[in-house]
């Protein structure tokens, strides 16, 4: 079922329409966050095991190839090149973080023309500082999840900046409206964890282990026995390398 979107007002509908919209939007509100609290617990859970049964090996294995490599170096005389390697890592290295700045640079744009859009500062009367702080809200929280669909949404919505900048109106409806935001706002956030979740490189890894479990096959284990014949023949490796 498709998350409803904040833009999707009802300040023009009547305060009945409103309370069945908040009722349904509670109930389904309900069912996502205990959905994204099954998945955080689910990935939790996974993630615990992964690191015992397969995490401590992957370390293991590691360390050995650094020795490994070390010796190498130290016997044939590959300084110059680790060095030259050690060049290359640290410009791509240096490139990562550009890439990073570059796209919460990208972000902090987007959330400051929302910011002069909505900003409760703007606002002629009290009423439409409270509906304007809502936004606020939303886009904040946009903006520490590095949720850029949420914040493009709120600022091409010609539908939500009439509705902060409208006057009057019913307090009934007024207050109604606020909390069918506030909602749409929660449900967002609910939303986008679980979306991170089942985008997680890790989480997609379980389903798949559990595929493989319905079928009789421990995929774990036989990773984590890979894992153990790479450590067998890396240690073979470095005691030659040694003698």
């Amino acid at each position: 079922m498709q998350s409803l979107s904040l833009h999707e007002t009802a300040a023009q509908n009547a305060p009945p329409d409103l309370e069945v919209q908040i009722s349904e939007l509670e109930v389904f509100l309900t069912e996502r966050r205990a959905e994204l609290v099954a998945l955080q617990q689910e990935l939790r859970t996974f993630r615990e095991q992964y690191a015992q049964v397969v995490g401590s090996r992957l370390i293991e294995l590691g360390e050995v190839e650094r020795a490994i490599k070390d010796a190498e170096a130290r016997l044939f005389d590959l300084e110059m090149e680790a060095e030259s390697d050690a060049d290359e890592n640290a410009a791509f290295d240096e490139a990562q973080p550009l890439a990073i700045a570059s796209g919460k640079t990208a972000l902090r744009k987007l959330f400051w023309s929302v910011a002069r859009l909505f900003h409760p500062d703007h606002a002629t009367d009290e009423r439409e500082a409270q509906r304007r702080h809502t936004v606020m809200a939303e886009a904040s929280r946009a903006y520490q999840e590095g949720d850029v669909e949420s914040l493009s949404t709120l600022l091409g919505d010609e539908q939500l900046q009439f509705f902060c900048a409208s006057q009057g109106g019913d307090d009934v409806e007024e207050d109604l409206t606020g909390r069918l935001l506030k909602l749409k706002g929660e449900l967002n956030t609910a939303e986008f964890g679980i979306k991170r979740i089942r985008q997680d490189g890790l989480y997609r890894l379980k389903l798949k282990i559990d595929g493989d479990s319905e079928s009789g096959r421990d995929a774990l284990a036989a990773m984590a026995e890979n894992i153990d014949r790479q450590i067998v023949k890396a240690r073979r490796r470095l005691e030659h390398l040694a003698s």
